[in-house]
């Protein structure tokens, strides 16, 4: 079983939790859903990237979920950062209805449609 690791807001746990009710469903065959779902922001800088390094490091993919404000938010770029550096796929889900900015670190990433077949397919290639 593979693992990718979900990058999100927390304003956008609320489609973080659509997708593990997808994986529970067996709709997400194959992958499992980590994430970081506690506020580390006490625990200091170093401490974050710390955590955050180990999480990717053993994940082997990277889903960035995009919404109104991914664009806005540091822990994002870190967090695709050390997927390049760890050599990781990575994907970008569209939130739906939502419009804000793709992160310019992403730019070169297509972004997929929030739905699980879509996201299996293209997790599934190559």
């Amino acid at each position: 079983m593979k693992s990718i690791f979900v990058s999100h807001v927390f304003e956008d746990n609320s489609y973080l939790n659509k997708m593990l009710k997808w994986q529970e469903k067996g709709l997400m065959d194959g992958y499992l859903f980590t994430y970081e779902n506690e506020d580390q922001r006490v625990k200091g800088e170093k401490e974050i990237k710390d955590i955050l390094k180990n999480k990717i490091k053993g994940c082997a993919i990277l889903l960035v979920l995009v919404g109104d404000n991914t664009h806005n938010h540091d822990w994002i770029k870190l967090e695709v950062e050390l997927a390049n550096n760890f050599n990781k796929k990575i994907c970008c889900v569209r939130i739906p209805n939502s419009r804000g900015k793709k992160p310019q670190i992403l730019n070169k990433h297509k972004e997929l449609a929030f739905h699980s077949n879509q996201i299996l397919k293209e997790l599934n290639a190559k």
